[in-house]
């Protein structure tokens, strides 16, 4: 029990001091010239969901085409601003039959419907590292509040593009019947967990950066 206690001790403050050096690195770049505006690099960015099927399984899936600007000043990160477009048609599951029927009507309706949006209302930091993000949230024409926990994972150059990068994770979760999908309700949950795993870079520098 012992050993125990002292290998658990030694795990937090492991994991304690990996997150104060990262902060103080996040920290020290304030210092440094950034750019403020940033966007989505298409390559190294995942929009995905999960929903659990007849209590069965968990099936997965993601949108391939997401496009997205955010504005972000290290030096003042609580005015960070961010407006972000899904392509409802990009739906990917890894089944072409099931794609096909999350576009019809009752579920996505992408031909009425080929886009959701998110534009942010409100960001706050609790640390240098972690926000939640609220913000507007559009989805089959209505729109209702959506609260985003972002980590930053890391901010520096890239060894590649020799380019500053923002590497985040956002996690939420989606209300589908809220929106007014309701189908297979009872076999398929409404409430939908979503993870968001990206990159940002500086929004001029897009083009020559995608896909490196």
């Amino acid at each position: 029990m012992k050993n125990l206690t002292m290998k658990n001790t030694i795990i937090k403050n492991s994991a304690k001091a990996l997150f104060i050096s990262s902060a103080l690195a996040i920290t020290t770049l304030a210092s440094a010239s950034l750019p403020v505006q940033w966007q989505l690099d298409d390559s190294h960015t995942r929009v995905g969901f999960s929903v659990n099927h007849l209590g069965f399984s968990t099936t997965m899936g993601h949108f391939n085409d997401v496009k997205g600007v955010v504005n972000y000043d290290i030096k003042a990160p609580n005015k960070a601003n961010m407006n972000f477009t899904i392509a409802t048609d990009s739906i990917d599951t890894n089944w072409d039959a099931r794609d096909a029927h999350l576009k019809k009507d009752e579920f996505f309706n992408v031909a009425k419907y080929p886009t959701m949006t998110f534009k942010s209302t409100s960001v706050t930091f609790k640390n240098p590292q972690q926000a939640a993000v609220t913000g507007d949230f559009t989805m089959l024409g209505k729109t209702k509040p959506l609260t985003l926990d972002v980590t930053l994972n890391k901010i520096a150059n890239s060894p590649l593009t020799k380019e500053p990068v923002i590497g985040f994770r956002a996690t939420g979760v989606i209300d589908r019947a809220a929106y007014g999908m309701t189908a297979f309700a009872s076999g398929i949950t409404t409430e939908v967990p979503i993870q968001i795993d990206g990159e940002l870079i500086e929004k001029k520098a897009a083009t020559k950066n995608k896909a490196k």
